[in-house]
């Protein structure tokens, strides 16, 4: 046998193959992107609609993963001190399917997973500019430790004072469904709504997402049908996690899906796209 021409066939095979794997491992990792031409595509469909971005959009989607939560599980000890200036003046008072605690013009109310803390005399006066409100929100969260996961996620004014939302990062993900909103006024902040499950990590198989130029056209339709002429901005367009409000529950688990969150200029709440199913579950 001839070794020499042997082994340069040898190496010449494995040079194709590898020529053929990355072919094909560069086809597989461009199959969930957008392409410029997509892109294009829907934007100019959105323009035609008046819909106008004002964000870019996801170019990747890629199949994702559940993730598990766990139930509502809340420290009342622990949420009073968090809360109030003066947690050893507290009254609770239990009214039907929630609990309400009261310590002068201060209320905590705890209901079906929902956190709302009340303060009309505000925290601190300040001048009222989105810096000065988000500085004002990440000061109340200094040293708690129960918020090391969260991260600013918007702020926007409207017509009561200045919003302030955090939301918890996990592993790269925004958990949409664990958050804690600021109202904020020259008073410093007036109201706090929060809620949050434990996130357990990610279960069953990766599953395919819709693409982004499908979910758009999803919304577009359904923006047009809802909304009739009135023009949209859109200011954010991202993939969370999201559980569909009343699937928490106080025990057991319960999954999370992504979901492409898309926040419109004028409304208080993004819209939320099933990313599985291209069905829209909030607006």
């Amino acid at each position: 046998m001839d070794w020499d021409k042997a082994k340069t066939l040898t190496i010449v095979f494995l040079l194709v193959l590898d020529a053929v794997l990355a072919a094909l491992n560069l086809q597989e990792s461009n199959r969930y992107i957008m392409s410029a031409q997509q892109t294009n595509a829907i934007i100019a469909l959105l323009d035609q609609n008046g819909i106008h971005l004002k964000t870019a959009m996801p170019k990747s989607y890629r199949p994702m993963r559940q993730l598990s939560m766990s139930g509502y599980e809340y420290d009342e000890t622990e949420l009073i001190h968090m809360f109030f200036a003066d947690p050893e003046n507290v009254e609770p008072s239990n009214q039907l399917d929630k609990t309400v605690y009261t310590g002068g013009d201060q209320t905590l109310t705890l209901q079906n997973g929902y956190i709302t803390f009340d303060c009309p005399s505000g925290t601190n006066e300040l001048v009222l500019t989105d810096d000065t409100a988000l500085a004002e929100a990440k000061r109340f969260l200094a040293g708690k430790t129960e918020f090391s996961s969260f991260v600013p996620d918007f702020i926007f004014m409207d017509t009561d004072g200045c919003r302030v939302q955090f939301c918890q990062k996990y592993q790269n993900y925004i958990i949409d469904t664990n958050f804690i909103e600021f109202l904020i006024t020259e008073k410093g902040i007036v109201q706090i709504d929060c809620t949050y499950c434990k996130a357990m990590g990610f279960t069953g198989q990766p599953a395919e997402i819709c693409a982004v130029d499908e979910a758009m056209l999803h919304f577009c339709q359904y923006y047009k049908d809802a909304y009739q002429d009135r023009p949209a901005e859109i200011l954010q367009i991202d993939l969370v996690y999201y559980q569909k409000e009343g699937g928490a529950k106080s025990s057991g688990t319960f999954t999370a899906a992504p979901h492409y969150r898309i926040v419109v200029e004028g409304f208080e709440r993004p819209f939320l796209i099933n990313a599985y199913l291209n069905r829209i579950e909030q607006v």
